[in-house]
């Protein structure tokens, strides 16, 4: 394993990659090979901040495998490279133009080459901390381990700007939020990094970056707001949400859970799993003061905002509306063993029934059509029940939580493909009072 994730991602920036770079963002080479060192150590110091929160290393590790994964798809990457710009806005909040500023002044070059480099490096950081995952067979939890030990250097650069400051006559700028710019880096070798890698994600993100900040970011649908129940990591800064006031049986129409062509994710053939894309951090507060960083798509964030939000009711006629797909949730092949890598969402989906005492859901279970009907009946029983079991042990009142399996009825999508198949095995939640 790497001992310094800064060289290494400095090392992709090779003598080809910043000329074309340089071209890209309207600047000369000497001012990107300026800027990228204070570049890279932001994006891994901001990086570092997220995984320290409360489900942030989950977020971390499911956006460094997918980009990761991404470094041979270039489909992908051409999403991942203004999900980096934004991913840099999200993480720095009120802080993020007052550290654009600050490299784009020291660096001689404009602020929009700052964050056309921000939205390049931080796939690259993102796809080298996923190929260490691949590499060494990280989990969420050692990954953030490793993150941790990559301290040091952030602090050391850290020190050094501070002092070079100091010398030159500024004052210091504060740690708040994530780490400010560092100091540079040394001239990164060409030759301690393959080509394969520089090929993968540097060549090809500096062809996409041009056509996005042209396109992307002029011409996008705009996103629509946050729900209530959630605040957004966004450029407007951090606010966190209220859980609202339970509000009890009142009845209105809940909506339909998202369709089949709005799921985004891509399938496993390793794991015959479906792995759905969980979308940009946002962070929910918790009963207990506490706040969950989650993906905006992820089951999680569509339970939490339900409950939240107070328009949003329960249906008590049509019991086929208001369900959510856990979309971290996975079982062993014909078994209803749940893996490891479920735990952490389920212990989430705890946390935030735990924020709501009043609310009740339905754990249901569904699997797809290979076998025979009755064993995949009793299979999709035994998997909502341990999902249920699993809910109970981390605190939630057994009372609150009820559990159903429905076998092969009720598919979102063709059990003739593998991707069909995998999306119809899954566990999912509906509330049943707020």
């Amino acid at each position: 394993m790497a001992q310094n994730v800064l060289e290494e991602v400095s090392a992709c920036f090779t003598a080809p990659a910043v000329s074309q770079a340089s071209v890209v963002v309207g600047e000369s080479e000497a001012g990107v090979r300026k800027a990228l060192p204070k570049v890279v150590p932001l994006v891994l110091s901001s990086l570092i901040k997220l995984s320290e929160q409360v489900g942030g290393i989950d977020v971390v590790w499911l956006m460094a495998r997918d980009a990761h994964e991404a470094g041979t798809r270039a489909d992908v990457l051409a999403a991942q490279v203004p999900k980096g710009q934004e991913l840099m806005r999200a993480l720095l909040t009120d802080h993020y133009s007052g550290r654009i500023a600050s490299v784009a002044t020291e660096s001689g070059i404009r602020t929009e080459a700052v964050e056309g480099l921000l939205g390049l490096a931080a796939p690259v950081m993102l796809g080298v901390l996923g190929e260490h995952a691949a590499t060494d067979h990280l989990d969420a939890p050692a990954l953030g381990r490793w993150l941790q030990s990559q301290r040091s250097s952030v602090t050391g650069l850290l020190l050094a700007d501070a002092a070079t400051k100091a010398r030159n006559g500024h004052g210091a700028e504060p740690a708040v939020g994530a780490y400010p710019h560092a100091a540079p880096l040394p001239a990164p070798d060409a030759a301690t990094r393959p080509d394969r890698l520089l090929r993968q994600w540097l060549l090809p993100a500096l062809v996409v970056i041009g056509a996005i900040i042209v396109g992307y970011w002029l011409g996008r649908t705009p996103r629509p707001a946050p729900g209530p129940g959630a605040a957004a990591l966004t450029t407007a800064g951090l606010t966190p949400a209220t859980p609202a006031a339970p509000s009890g049986r009142d009845v209105a129409t809940a909506a339909d859970a998202a369709p089949v062509t709005a799921i985004s994710g891509r399938y496993d053939a390793g794991t015959e799993n479906y792995i759905y894309d969980t979308g940009r951090p946002v962070r929910l507060a918790l009963i207990d003061g506490t706040m969950l960083t989650v993906g905006a798509n992820s089951t999680e964030n569509k339970l939490y905002t339900f409950l939240a939000d107070a328009t949003q009711q329960v249906d008590p006629v049509n019991r086929t509306k208001g369900w959510i797909n856990f979309d971290r949730v996975y079982f062993d092949a014909r078994k209803a063993t749940l893996t490891d890598e479920s735990t952490a969402q389920l212990q989430n989906v705890a946390s935030i029934l735990k924020s709501f005492p009043t609310a009740h859901v339905k754990i249901g279970g569904y699997t797809d059509s290979t076998g025979y009907f009755k064993d995949n009946l009793r299979l999709s029983e035994q998997r909502a029940t341990a999902a249920l079991a699993a809910l109970v042990d981390m605190g939630v009142a057994a009372g609150r939580v009820e559990a159903k399996g429905y076998g092969q009825k009720h598919n979102v999508a063709s059990n003739e493909t593998p991707v069909g198949r995998a999306l119809n095995r899954r566990i999912s939640v509906r509330v049943t009072q707020k």
